[in-house]
């Protein structure tokens, strides 16, 4: 993993400049950050869709009712498939930068050559 050299400005007052660890904490951040962020949107996305449901079964027939459920449905589907797709974007951009998001997710990319 590439190392990131951090600024030193001595002229500001209680910088250490012999932390370089504190890059690694901020990737660390923000790879938690994602995940704190995509296991909420996950969860929201199963409500969305249980609550589709169940609109869905106690409509009672009223198709105005089932369609508006129809569309939560759906919209929850679509929400979970971009949570899918932007999980996979973040996967391939840390491939792609060499770096690792420190999940235990190893993405192998197929080669040409």
């Amino acid at each position: 993993m590439p190392n990131i050299t951090p600024v030193c400005n001595t002229a500001i007052i209680g910088l250490n400049c012999d932390q370089a660890s504190s890059a690694a904490a901020f990737g660390k951040f923000f790879s938690a950050l994602v995940g704190i962020i995509l296991f909420l949107g996950a969860i929201w996305t199963l409500f969305q869709l249980l609550r589709g449901g169940l609109e869905w079964i106690t409509s009672g027939g009223d198709k105005g009712k089932v369609m508006e459920a129809r569309e939560r449905i759906l919209q929850s589907i679509i929400g979970l498939i971009i949570l899918v797709a932007s999980w996979s974007i973040y996967l391939v951009l840390l491939k792609f930068l060499g770096l690792t998001s420190g999940d235990g997710v190893n993405l192998n990319l197929p080669k040409l050559f």
